[in-house]
């Protein structure tokens, strides 16, 4: 028993350690190279090359990748079919061959796919025998498809990884620093360490900001069921930019501001402090209030929005 136990934490300790993505991709590759020995397939070497490729970070792109490498693989193989009628491995052949292929790429919209289609065509026009021309295209594209098939299902099966739980988990990080920077200014004054929290967030606000059109390509695809209690992230993402704004501008106030009657209050309240509010308001400090109220308003919507404790 002890030692099945002590296997198990040196699992978890490898598991941590090891990517998904990496144990997935590494799944794909598997399955795709068995099964192109299973059904004699004429190079399991593309299976698996493809496999790696359409292995991505999300399933948008995954799904893209691999229709960008199958569109490529069957116009390759097809003008490399034509071309390896002409002449094999004429080095003319092979330039003009590339002229067509980028060509119709980029006329088609294609132009992703503008690799692995010359690829795919030098390939068989170097390598193919004569009077194998039509089976040796066509197990190249049947090779390629195996591999991108397996590797998307895998990332579709196997712990997809959705945009929606990048961007839900990463704002939670967000507000708990939001919160930490508004202590900071009401109970400590520290605006140089506010600053360096403000630098922190801003990163993960960049990184919200590049998922959120790929969470709105998974939606289009419907990728997602709607179910009640989900959190509205465009909503939320508005409001954790409008909050870094406010503190941002009470950070550049400075700390040499009266809080007022009424937010003295609530800030007491809210933390279990004691601030003196202030009778008398200067012009400054009333600019220095309504960011004050209005970015502890916006925090708690959010924290209610994430059913997170106040």
């Amino acid at each position: 028993m002890g030692i099945i136990y002590i296997d198990k934490i040196i699992m978890r300790m490898i598991f941590l350690k090891i990517g998904m993505r990496t144990i997935k991709t590494s799944i794909a590759l598997t399955i795709s190279i068995s099964l192109a020995y299973l059904f004699e397939l004429n190079s399991p070497f593309f299976a698996g090359i493809a496999a790696i490729i359409a292995m991505q970070g999300n399933l948008v792109d995954s799904y893209r990748m691999g229709r960008d490498r199958i569109l490529g693989t069957i116009l390759g193989a097809g003008i490399g079919l034509l071309g390896s009628f002409i002449s094999i491995g004429n080095p003319l052949i092979i330039g003009i061959g590339t002229i067509i292929i980028i060509y119709l790429c980029n006329r088609l919209g294609w132009s992703k796919s503008i690799t692995i289609a010359t690829v795919v065509f030098i390939s068989i026009i170097m390598s193919v025998e004569r009077g194998q021309e039509l089976s040796y295209s066509l197990n190249r594209v049947l090779d390629t498809f195996v591999g991108i098939i397996v590797a998307v299902v895998v990332n579709f099966v196997i712990s997809p990884p959705l945009t929606k739980d990048k961007i839900h988990t990463e704002s939670l990080r967000i507000i708990n620093k939001f919160s930490q920077v508004l202590k900071v200014i009401i109970m400590e004054g520290e605006l140089e360490n506010g600053k360096e929290h403000l630098a922190d967030i801003e990163e993960k606000l960049e990184t919200i900001d590049k998922e959120y059109p790929i969470l709105m390509k998974e939606m289009n695809i419907k990728l997602y069921k709607k179910e009640l209690g989900d959190v509205n992230l465009e909503q939320s993402r508005i409001l954790l930019r409008r909050l870094h704004i406010n503190l941002s501008s009470l950070i550049e106030m400075g700390a040499e501001h009266k809080v007022n009657l009424a937010n003295a209050n609530i800030i007491n309240n809210k933390y279990s402090i004691n601030i003196i509010g202030s009778h008398v308001q200067s012009d400054l400090d009333i600019v220095y209030n309504y960011h004050l109220i209005t970015s502890i308003e916006i925090l708690q919507e959010l924290r209610q929005m994430f059913r997170l404790s106040n």
